[in-house]
């Protein structure tokens, strides 16, 4: 279903919907969690401010210690208490505690501004991760302040918990994920429907002018034709040249009719191929014995490497129009006594067919335009040429209807290599 142009249009259509579409997840789900967590640290950070004032006025009125024992020593809550000069310890009750010594070590990091609190990340030597979050506010005996409250909250249960929350979200996050997928890939079909009707409007009509131009076409050649070969007639010179140069142009229609005719077979509906065993070597040395006169017309060596026998399954009548269309541009675009060769290359799954030219060569920004239908590199050595630039666009189709590929390489130190992939 994918060989589709536009179904490959579609899939990489879906795709980028679907990396928006996650992207856009992501960001909620980011956004999301980082809200939260910030809400949750704000009001933790106020908490704890609120329990330091709490605990150092019963510490004035009954000198109780602010932390129990029993919370020092599963450390889920440590206080150090001392004067306002910050160096006499009046309470320390970070000893006996696991993060005890490791939070003194960090004391520059503990918060210096009354009524503050600070997230503490800690590791000791050994690599234990500790989490606390710190708050300072004074110590008051009436209007003196005799000191200040360090209290230390542990904050890994507060972690371990946003992680687990992070997990759900990105559960959801994937499941919002599939939908995602299915809507991108309905919006893609929406999308290219327009492109598509006018695609198929496009051939329609190339298929219909194509076919309507055939007969005039062809009564104004037999009169023209007629004309050059009526002896009776005397024509002046002017008359004759008007005459042999209509020739040339009704053929060089012809030819173009011919060829959006055979591209609109190609196109409709993807014309399938009369597949069967072809032994495509032996094609290709008819095809270069035929051309072989052509190529000696403009004083060009053709020459071709291949091995006996390579059997793949494939049109035979479409496959000779390929090689034609392939060893007529590189005769067209070649100087003389140049050297053209074909080569062909049997693989396991694949035949691999190379033309090799010693010709005017294609810029790096031609390789890919070469495929459209009328675009040529050269436009007045084409003309010149007779080419219609429809050759490599019938090439490109035919190697696709055969699953295959084609693409443009450059050949050292001149030329093209038109390199063709074929699966057997």
């Amino acid at each position: 279903m994918w060989n589709n142009m536009f179904e490959r249009l579609r899939k990489r259509m879906t795709l980028m919907y679907a990396f928006i579409f996650g992207m856009l997840i992501l960001i909620v789900v980011g956004v999301t969690y980082s809200l939260v967590w910030y809400a949750v640290l704000m009001h933790e950070k106020e908490d704890l401010v609120a329990q330091i004032y709490h605990e150092a006025e019963e510490y004035v009125a009954t000198e109780e210690a602010p932390v129990s024992e029993v919370a020092i020593k599963n450390g889920s809550m440590l206080a150090f208490l001392v004067k306002p000069d910050n160096k006499t310890v009046l309470l320390d009750q970070l000893l006996g505690a696991a993060a005890g010594d490791i939070l003194k070590y960090h004391r520059e990091d503990w918060p210096e501004t009354d009524d503050s609190a600070e997230m503490l990340r800690i590791r000791n030597n050994v690599g234990d991760r500790y989490r606390y979050l710190v708050a300072v506010a004074p110590v008051k005996d009436g209007d003196k302040v005799i000191g200040r409250l360090y209290m230390f909250k542990n904050m890994e249960f507060y972690y371990d918990a946003a992680q687990e929350t992070l997990f759900v979200l990105l559960c959801i996050a994937l499941l919002l994920f599939i939908p995602a997928c299915l809507l991108g890939y309905w919006l893609s079909k929406r999308t290219i429907r327009p492109i598509r009707l006018m695609y198929d409007k496009q051939k329609q009509f190339t298929a219909d002018a194509s076919h309507e131009m055939r007969t005039p076409l062809s009564v104004l050649n037999l009169a023209v034709q007629g004309l050059l070969e009526d002896t009776e007639s005397r024509y002046s010179p002017f008359a004759a040249e008007t005459l042999q140069m209509l020739k040339t142009e009704v053929g060089r229609l012809r030819k173009l009719t011919d060829t959006l005719m055979e591209l609109a077979r190609r196109d409709n509906l993807g014309l399938p191929v009369q597949k069967e065993t072809v032994d495509f070597a032996a094609l290709c040395g008819r095809v270069v014995s035929q051309f072989s006169l052509v190529a000696e017309k403009k004083q060009q060596r053709l020459r071709s490497e291949m091995p006996e026998k390579v059997l793949l399954k494939g049109d035979a009548n479409s496959l000779n129009m390929l090689l034609i269309i392939l060893l007529d541009n590189a005769a067209k675009y070649s100087p003389a006594a140049s050297e053209i060769l074909l080569t062909v290359e049997n693989k396991k799954d694949c035949v691999v067919l190379q033309v090799i030219d010693q010709g005017i060569g294609i810029s790096d920004a031609d390789k890919e335009k070469i495929f459209d239908r009328f675009y040529r590199v050269d436009k007045v050595r084409s003309r010149e040429q007779g080419g219609l630039g429809l050759g490599l666009a019938l090439a490109q189709s035919i190697v696709r209807l055969h699953g295959g590929q084609i693409v443009a390489l450059d050949n050292r130190p001149q030329g093209t290599v038109m390199r063709v992939v074929l699966p057997k």
